[in-house]
């Protein structure tokens, strides 16, 4: 079996042993790998209602068929767990050098259980599996953990490490790659850091996949690279990054501003696409990827000089708009700090949102507002060691609101706080918000790539039409997540290319229904996860504020109804095989094989 390593290696860290377990065609076939693999082997090993920081919380790496091949843009890896912050499925994405790992070590998951007696450091290599004590680096920021590993392993090593808040368990603390990608959303770090994993570092030489056909992927690669150059988007992302979602934000009036108030951020400019791009010190790719979209900036600011991959769109918005920062050496240094002590950015810009507006109430006694730095570099180091008001709002936003009293403000989906596209403008992404298995995801449906490109009628349509596309994008998405591509492809690879590439690589000639069926079960396990913790129709839906408020830009107003969504969210269980009340429903598990996985 091509384009696989054809093993999962399975380590106890209680007992410091490992095994390896086979992998058959069939189950490639049935779960292509990548997220099919990590969902799999998530049901597989986790118990019902296992607490996601306990001993009993398997962490999942996985690679798809395609990583490790020639193919471009097979820059991402996966890791899978019970999320900490959610407590349902978890899962994060994340690029650098890690995707050609674990595969080029001989596996396609590494699948960590229990918990290791001390902080500890595991090497992979193609020498095997080496143990190493951590508590030397244990207490050490990603930043400098990085740097003393590679003092031993190199630069062309690959380092996955937590920072301060994955030891300390705050519920979205990242798992940081190469010091600045992240495996951000839902907190990984914190299940590392409560297995005592310090850090995982891969070595090995370049063991590029034998592939089934070759001269066919040489055409069908051959085919991406000209498929490039007519891809605008591609040379948007060289040039700026996801920065240059900044602009169209604000112009489309999307752009979440203080804590989900507003729209539109009136300094935006100072922070966005055009700034970030005049202090670039060089941008990079991640492993294998020909847009190199890594913004490495290097700038001088009042907290002292700062070199950083970023900001990103997304902590443009989290920590830029959402909370009033309208200076980028400002925003350079929160993001910076949340890299260094491994925090999502996402979910850290909407905990701060809510202290403010705490704060503004009398709920906390904390001085804060809009646009105070000082504020928000202390309170960001106070949550990563939970300290004082730091270890309430460390639980995520969702818990500090309850016990704030401010569950009437705070926004989230299934406890997980939102990307920066709001749902009353981009109406798909109420759909897309909602259905998505981690919580308020905006890459697991990419329904605000749907409303911006109009494929399904304009941004403010909410139709059967534009639910059905967004279905289609669903799968589309898990096609990309469970082959490992990265979704900046979206407009190069489209499904029948990546099912040609799939066979050209595996050799396992399965039918484009066959193909597409695989995906519709494995978007529908990750749901099933959730099913199996109790998550039902009353998780999927959007907090009371976005439907009672709404907000206004340019003379116009946003809003979103209740009713007009509930009744999106019937079409889409309806199109699905899912119950009135949120459940798969038995004749579309017999259909996909789910009712005896």
């Amino acid at each position: 079996m091509k384009g696989y390593a054809g093993k999962v290696l399975l380590i106890k860290l209680d007992k410091k042993s490992i095994e390896e377990v086979k992998i058959s065609e069939e189950f490639a076939r049935r779960f292509i790998g990548g997220k099919g693999f990590g969902a799999y082997y998530l049901y597989k090993f986790l118990a019902p209602h296992t607490d996601p920081l306990s001993p009993n919380n398997p962490l999942i790496l996985v690679n798809g068929p395609l990583n490790g091949t020639r193919v471009p843009l097979t820059s991402k890896a996966g890791f899978f767990f019970k999320s900490p912050l959610t407590n349902g499925y978890g899962e994060s994405i994340v690029g650098g050098s890690l995707p050609k790992y674990p595969k080029w070590i001989g596996y396609d998951a590494i699948v960590f259980f229990n918990k290791a007696e001390k902080p500890t450091v595991i090497v992979f290599s193609e020498d095997g599996v080496d143990f190493r004590d951590g508590g030397e680096l244990w207490g050490l920021d990603i930043e400098s953990t990085d740097k003393e590993l590679r003092k031993e392993f190199g630069s062309k090593s690959t380092i996955a490490a937590i920072g301060p808040a994955g030891e300390n368990l705050v519920k979205f603390a990242v798992i940081g790659v190469d010091e600045w990608r992240q495996a951000a959303r839902t907190g990984g770090g914190a299940v590392m850091g409560s297995k005592n994993l310090k850090a995982l570092v891969f070595s090995s030489g370049d063991n590029w996949v034998d592939e089934a056909y070759p001269d066919k992927l040489r055409d069908l690669v051959s085919e991406i690279v000209e498929k490039r150059k007519e891809v605008a988007g591609v040379k948007t992302l060289n040039t700026y990054g996801t920065s240059a979602m900044s602009t169209l934000a604000n112009e489309m009036s999307f752009f979440p501003s203080y804590y989900w108030s507003q729209g539109f951020f009136e300094d935006w400019e100072k922070i966005g696409a055009e700034s970030i791009r005049r202090v670039l010190k060089r941008n990079y790719a991640c492993w294998n990827c020909f847009i190199a979209c890594g913004r490495y900036i290097s700038m001088h600011t009042r907290f002292g000089d700062i070199e950083i991959d970023g900001p990103e769109y997304e902590t443009i918005y989290s920590l830029g708009g959402l909370i009033g920062t309208n200076d980028l050496g400002d925003l350079a240094y929160l993001n910076y700090l949340a890299d260094i002590y491994g925090l999502d950015t996402i979910t850290l810009g909407n905990v701060i949102g809510l202290a403010i507006e705490a704060a503004k109430r009398g709920r906390i006694s904390l001085k804060i507002d809009y646009g105070d730095t000082e504020s928000f570099a202390q309170l960001i180091k106070d949550i990563a060691y939970r300290k004082d008001i730091g270890d309430l709002l460390a639980e995520g936003a969702v818990k500090a609101s309850e016990k704030l009293g401010l569950k009437e403000i705070v926004v989230h989906v299934k406890k997980l706080e939102p990307a920066g596209y709001d749902p009353r403008v981009l109406k798909g992404m109420s759909i897309g918000y909602a259905i998505s298995p981690r919580g308020a995801c905006h890459l697991r449906v990419m329904a605000y790539y749907v409303d911006i490109k109009g494929f399904a009628g304009p941004p403010d349509e909410l139709s059967e039409r534009k639910v059905r596309k967004l279905i289609e994008f669903e799968d589309f998405m898990t096609s990309f997540d469970s082959l490992m591509i990265c979704k900046f492809g979206r407009d190069i690879y489209k499904l029948d290319l990546m099912w040609r590439l799939y066979n050209a690589v595996t050799g396992l000639d399965i039918s484009y229904d066959d193909f597409r069926k695989s995906l519709e079960r494995i978007t529908l396990l990750t749901r099933l996860i959730n099913e199996r913790e109790g998550f039902s129709r009353s998780d999927d839906r959007l907090p009371e504020r976005i439907y009672r408020e709404s907000i206004k830009h340019n003379g116009k107003e946003f809003k979103l109804s209740k009713d007009e969504f509930e009744k999106a969210l019937d079409i889409y269980y309806r199109l699905r095989g899912i119950d009135k009340d949120g459940r798969i429903t038995i004749e579309k598990k017999r259909e996909l094989g789910l009712e005896s996985i």
